[in-house]
């Protein structure tokens, strides 16, 4: 009796390590007896055409008994394919570009809702010295006469304090002897030293004086009375008469001589304030972060000392 096992019982059983016996073919095909019988070193013939290629022929497989076909369905029309529709070659449009975004204007207050202010004006070119004040006068040295003795020649120097100083440790302090002014520190150290490289330190007559910013007053309050600085700059002059002011910074230089331009053009301008001559020069603090500025510096107060002792140099000497 045989097994009638299809492919996929054979595969199964194979996976399971059950080898299938299956009987031999009852006859051979002639093709591969007469193959196997021809001796393997016997010339063969040149044949006019391609010789037929023996091929082995498996065993028969026996398959299960397939099911009877079904009965043919009647004739059905066929399927119609649907015509393909012809593509159509659209042009490409860039996109449009993005509409511009406008900021939101700010709301508009009504002027009558706005709290008035007063504002004190920083110096401008023509402005008479607004937003600064002028300080007191101060001897440099102890050998200088207190103001309003009636002399005349020497010198006044103007500068600007630094703003928001720290207390200083009483190492960094200057010492008494050092150049009184509104400086402090190294600042007022290195003044004190180009003072006495002129021999300044007994000159009978040098003064300085300081120029302050004027604060606005806050919201609510009234902004104080501050007399202008022209009027007050003015009215010093008169009273010391020094033979030259020495001007040191570039804010305390716009403020009083009302321009404003670079410090470099001031310097190398003449000047007269109230006439009295004027020389622009460095800030020593500045001098402190710029030591190359300082030789423009010496060349400034050896300016300044030619219209004290009566030997005025040309104009833009002093410049570099």
């Amino acid at each position: 009796m045989a097994l009638n096992l299809d492919t996929r019982q054979r595969a199964m059983l194979h996976a399971m390590g059950i080898t299938v016996w299956l009987p031999e073919p009852e006859t051979a095909p002639a093709v591969l007896s007469e193959a196997l019988a021809a001796p393997a070193d016997a010339p063969a013939a040149a044949p006019l055409a391609d010789p037929p290629v023996a091929r082995p022929v498996p065993p028969p497989v026996q398959e299960a008994p397939s099911p009877a076909p079904a009965a043919p369905a009647p004739d059905a029309p066929a399927p119609v394919a649907a015509p393909t529709p012809a593509r159509v070659q659209v042009p490409v449009q860039a996109p449009p570009p993005p509409a511009p975004v406008h900021a939101s204007p700010a709301p508009v207050i009504p002027e009558r809702e706005r709290p008035p202010r007063r504002y004190v004006q920083q110096p401008v070119a023509g402005a008479p010295g607004l937003g600064w004040r002028l300080g007191p006068v101060r001897p440099v040295y102890a050998a200088t006469p207190p103001a309003g003795d009636g002399g005349e020649g020497g010198w006044l120097i103007l500068l600007e304090p630094p703003a928001n100083s720290l207390p200083l440790p009483p190492a960094q302090r200057p010492g008494p002897d050092c150049a009184r002014t509104a400086l402090e520190g190294d600042a007022a150290r290195l003044l004190d030293n180009m003072l006495r490289a002129l021999n300044l330190q007994d000159h009978p007559r040098l003064y300085s004086a300081a120029l302050h910013r004027v604060q606005p007053a806050a919201e609510g309050q009234e902004a104080p009375e501050v007399p202008a600085l022209q009027p007050s700059l003015e009215a010093l002059l008169r009273d010391l008469r020094p033979a030259c002011v020495l001007v040191l910074g570039l804010a305390t230089a716009r403020a009083v001589l009302q321009r404003q331009e670079a410090l470099g053009r001031l310097r190398a301008e003449p000047h007269r304030i109230a006439g009295v001559p004027a020389v622009v020069s460095y800030d020593p603090n500045y001098l402190l972060r710029a030591p190359q500025a300082k030789a423009g510096a010496w060349a400034d107060l050896c300016h300044a000392q030619a219209f004290v002792t009566g030997r005025q140099m040309p104009p833009g000497a002093a410049s570099e």
